[in-house]
């Protein structure tokens, strides 16, 4: 029989794993046609396209606020980071952002920014301890 705080550290060192393979799925590049492609409006592309969230977040920064506002009416932002990078809180938050509002741009940077650092701070690495079971190398409380 397991102590219990035996069965805590196991159900934590779980959550740990669980969120660092979520993170690292959030934050990666995707293919060609799985990216982000932004549009002015219908039929009129900019050009410009976004891999991965750090790079969504430096086109947000340079594209034309139309662009951003067509996106956001349409949805288009919560789609793509919820199903393609699979972040539903990230997508949650921008669904809240206003589109009239005349700080779109500054509060979609500032949302993709937050959680590009919350994502940043899991640690990716995973020990083995010598009874084969995994942790992080830093814990999460």
């Amino acid at each position: 029989m397991y102590p219990k705080n035996k069965k805590k550290n196991n159900a934590q060192r779980k959550r740990v794993t669980e969120v660092n393979m979520n993170s690292t799925k959030i934050l990666r590049a995707v293919e060609d046609r799985e990216a982000f492609y932004f549009y002015e409006d219908l039929g009129k592309p900019t050009g410009q396209n976004a891999k991965s969230l750090s790079e969504f977040l430096v086109k947000a920064k340079s594209v034309k606020l139309e662009s951003l506002q067509f996106h956001l009416q349409r949805k288009d932002f919560q789609n793509w980071i919820k199903e393609t990078l699979g972040d539903t809180k990230l997508a949650r938050t921008m669904a809240k952002i206003p589109m009239n509002d005349e700080d779109v741009r500054t509060r979609i940077c500032a949302a993709v920014e937050n959680r590009i650092e919350q994502l940043g701070k899991i640690p990716t690495t995973l020990l083995v301890n010598t009874e084969m079971t995994v942790s992080s190398s830093n814990a999460i409380s």
